[in-house]
């Protein structure tokens, strides 16, 4: 944050300004400058907040490209897998279980809301 300057008096301004309309406008000039001064320090600030921030995404993405290609890397090193079938049809098959076991087999819907399990 700026340090106000000290504000020149009215007769010393009127040394260097012999015009009572820019002696005016000048008075007013340190009275405006400190507070847009602070906000400028605050605008600056908050820029570089966001400068810093961008610097860790982009270098967050960057290390994310790394991996990526690391991965890539991997992946294009592992043998293909080829698969040996002897059937052209793979259709699902289905197995029967035995009547006897402890889980349900069948699940009934009876209504939305209410199910029944045999």
């Amino acid at each position: 944050m700026l340090v106000r300057p000290k504000k020149p008096s009215r007769e010393e301004l009127a040394k260097i300004f012999k015009d009572p309309r820019t002696l005016k406008a000048f008075e007013q000039v340190f009275e405006i400058l400190p507070s847009e001064f602070n906000n400028q320090q605050q605008s600056l600030d908050d820029v570089q907040s966001l400068a810093e921030s961008a610097t860790a995404q982009a270098a967050l993405a960057m290390a994310l490209l790394y991996a990526i290609d690391e991965l890539a890397s991997i992946k294009a090193m592992e043998p293909v897998h080829q698969c040996n079938c002897q059937y052209d049809d793979l259709t699902p098959r289905y197995e029967h279980t035995q009547a006897d076991s402890p889980e349900p087999t069948h699940i009934h819907h009876h209504e939305i809301s209410t199910l029944e399990i045999v």
